[in-house]
C-alpha cells in the first residue's frame, strides 16, 4: 500500500470544516475540550468532526491504535511531532526574517530538527515492529523519503552547515559598563586552561546582568525580538563577515541548495497523527476515573447490541466526585428498529439515549467506545433532536421550532442513520403528538435506519416488529428511588411526578407555607 494519509487512507476524504449538528445533543462538543487538552498545538477538531466513508477505514484506524497503544511506539510519535513542531517553529522564522544571515540560520536550525525527526521516527518504527497496513506504509516512505533525501546531497550539507555554524565562537568580556566581544579562534581556543563548552558562560552572563535565565537558560531581554537583530547580534556578524567569510558562506550556502525540503506527507502525518495522540491519552485518562473504554466491532449484518454502556460526558462531569454513573444493556432485533423508551421522569432515559448514541459516534469514528462490548451495523451517520428550551426571542412557539430543526432529517433522504428523538412534540397534544411522532419513526424505519425515540406517549412504545418498548426503572415499592436502569418491558404510563414533588417539597401545602 502507497502511504497517502494516517487517517484517511488512499480514500481522498477531508475534514471537515464545521461542527455536526449532532455535537451538542450528545455532548460531544463538551468532550472536545477534554479531549484537545494533550494537543494544543494541533487542530484536531475537524477530524472529530468527520466520519470515515466506508467500514475498511474504520478497520483501518484501529489496527493503527493497536500499534499506538505500545508505549515506545507511542513516545516514538510523541518525540516526531515535539521536533516537528520545532522545525516548523524555525522555518516560520526563516521566512519572516528579514537579515539573510538569520533567516539561513534559522532555515538550517529546522532543517535539523526535520532531519532528526524522521530519523528517530524511522527507527521507532523499525524497532516497534507495526502490524497496522498504516504505520507499515508509512515505514516504506520513510526509508525512500530519507533515501532520497540522502541522494539529493541532504544529509551531507547539513553536516558542514552545522559544521560552520559550530566554528563561530565568540568570548564576552564584562568590564564595567563596557561588554567586550573577542572571536574565539583555534590559537586561542588551544592556549590551554578550561574549554569555553566545559563552562556555562551564560549562567554567568545572567548572573552578572541579574537576568532571569528560565527552564532553559535562555536569558531573556539580551535578544528581546527574534526577528530583529540586536546590535549584539549584529556586531557579532560584521566580525565574522570580515574574519570568515567562508564560514557565512556555507550557512547560507545550505538555505541556497536546499530551499524546501519538507515532504507534504509527512507534514499531513504530523497533522493528522495527534487525532490518535489525543484519543489514546483521553482514554488513559478516563479509564483512572475507573470506566474503560473497548474496541467495538463494526459488523456487516444487522446485529446492534452493547454491554454496560455509559455516558461519557457525565463520566467527566463528575470527575473526582463522590458519583457512580450506572452502565446500561441492550440488544436490537436483527432489523432496523426503534426503542420507544418511556419510564419515571429523571430516571435516566436520556442519558441512555445519549450512551448508545456516544458509542455509535465513536464506533463509526474508528474509536474505542463506552461501553464493555460493543457491536453495531455499518452506519452512514447520525441524526438526533434533543429537547430545547423554547426561544423568548422567537415569534414562532416551541412546536414550530421543533420542526424545523426536524425538517433537515427528513428532507436528507439519507438510509442507514443511527436516530435519537428525545421528548419530540412536548408541547402539541397526546393526540396529535402520537401520530406525529408514529410518522417520524415510520419514515426513518423505511429508511433502514435504526434509533431510539424517548417519550412521554405510552402508545408510541406499543410494540411491533420494529418497535421496542423500554422502560426506566425504579426500586420496587420505592417509587422516590430511581435506579437508573433502562429494561425491556411494557410501557407503564407512569412519570412518578408525585414523587419529585413530595421530594422537593412543592406540594400545594408546601409552597403556601414557605408563602406565609
Amino acid at each position: 500500500m502507497v502511504f497517502e494519509s494516517i487517517l484517511y487512507a488512499g480514500t481522498g476524504q477531508k475534514a471537515e470544516k464545521s461542527e455536526p449538528a449532532y455535537f451538542q445533543d450528545l455532548r460531544l462538543d463538551y468532550l472536545m475540550g477534554i479531549l484537545e487538552r494533550s494537543v494544543k498545538e494541533y487542530a484536531v477538531q475537524t477530524h472529530y468532526y468527520t466520519l470515515p466513508a466506508t467500514r475498511d477505514l474504520i478497520r483501518y484506524r484501529h489496527e493503527v491504535f493497536r500499534d499506538l497503544s505500545q508505549p515506545a511506539l507511542y513516545e516514538c510519535v510523541r518525540g516526531f511531532c515535539r521536533n516537528m513542531q520545532k522545525s516548523r517553529r524555525a522555518s516560520g522564522l526563516a521566512g519572516e526574517s528579514g537579515e539573510a544571515l538569520q533567516a539561513a540560520g534559522c532555515h538550517l536550525e529546522a532543517a535539523a530538527y526535520y532531519w532528526k525527526g524522521l530519523l528517530s521516527l524511522a527507527q521507532g518504527l523499525e524497532d516497534g515492529n507495526p502490524a497496522s497496513e498504516g504505520i507499515r506504509s508509512l515505514r516504506e516512505y520513510l526509508e525512500e523519503h530519507i533515501a532520497q533525501l540522502r541522494q539529493n546531497g541532504f544529509e551531507e550539507a547539513l553536516r558542514m552547515a552545522e559544521r560552520c555554524l559550530s566554528q563561530i565562537r565568540f568570548h564576552f568580556v564584562a568590564d564595567g559598563e563596557n561588554i567586550t566581544i573577542e572571536e574565539i579562534t583555534e590559537e586561542t581556543a588551544d592556549q590551554g586552561g578550561e574549554s569555553i563548552w566545559q563552562r556555562n558562560y551564560l549562567q554567568e552572563l545572567a548572573e552578572l546582568l541579574s537576568l532571569d535565565t528560565g527552564e532553559e537558560n535562555d536569558i531573556q531581554g539580551i535578544f528581546p525580538n527574534t526577528l530583529e537583530p540586536s546590535y549584539l547580534e549584529l556586531t557579532m556578524i560584521q566580525i565574522q563577515r570580515k574574519s570568515n567569510p567562508d564560514i557565512l558562506k556555507g550557512i547560507r550556502g545550505f538555505h541556497q541548495s536546499f530551499p524546501q525540503f519538507y515532504s507534504d506527507k509527512i507534514l499531513r502525518f504530523e497533522e493528522e497523527v495527534p487525532f490518535y495522540i489525543s484519543f489514546l491519552e483521553f482514554k488513559k485518562n478516563t479509564e483512572k476515573l475507573g470506566y474503560f473504554l473497548n474496541e467495538p466491532q463494526v459488523s456487516g449484518d444487522h446485529r446492534f447490541c452493547g454491554e454496560g454502556v455509559y455516558d461519557l460526558a457525565l463520566v467527566w462531569k463528575h470527575a473526582g466526585r463522590d458519583y457512580t454513573i450506572v452502565p446500561n444493556d441492550f440488544s436490537y432485533p436483527e432489523r432496523p428498529s426503534f426503542f420507544a423508551v418511556t419510564g419515571p421522569n429523571q430516571g435516566g432515559k436520556t442519558t441512555f439515549a445519549r450512551s448508545v448514541a456516544q458509542a455509535v459516534y465513536l464506533s463509526l469514528m474508528g474509536l474505542y467506545v463506552n461501553a464493555d462490548t460493543f457491536q453495531l451495523p455499518w452506519f452512514q451517520g447520525i441524526a438526533t433532536h434533543f429537547e430545547m428550551e423554547e426561544k423568548l426571542q422567537s415569534n414562532s412557539g416551541k412546536l414550530k421550532d421543533e420542526i424545523d430543526r426536524l425538517a433537515p432529517m427528513l428532507h436528507q433522504h439519507r438510509k442507514r442513520q443511527f436516530i435519537v428523538l428525545n421528548e419530540l412534540f412536548t408541547t402539541a397534544t397526546t393526540h396529535d403528538a402520537l401520530i406525529m411522532g408514529r410518522k417520524v419513526m415510520q419514515y426513518f424505519l423505511m429508511r433502514e435506519c435504526c434509533g431510539i425515540y424517548v417519550t412521554h406517549i405510552q402508545e408510541l412504545a406499543e410494540e411491533t416488529e420494529s418497535i421496542v418498548s423500554l422502560v426506566a426503572q425504579v426500586e420496587p415499592g420505592g417509587e422516590n428511588k430511581r435506579t437508573y436502569r433502562i429494561l425491556p418491558g411494557k410501557a407503564q404510563g407512569y412519570g412518578y411526578s408525585d414523587s419529585l414533588v413530595e421530594q422537593f417539597s412543592l406540594r400545594y401545602e408546601d409552597l403556601m407555607r414557605r408563602l406565609e
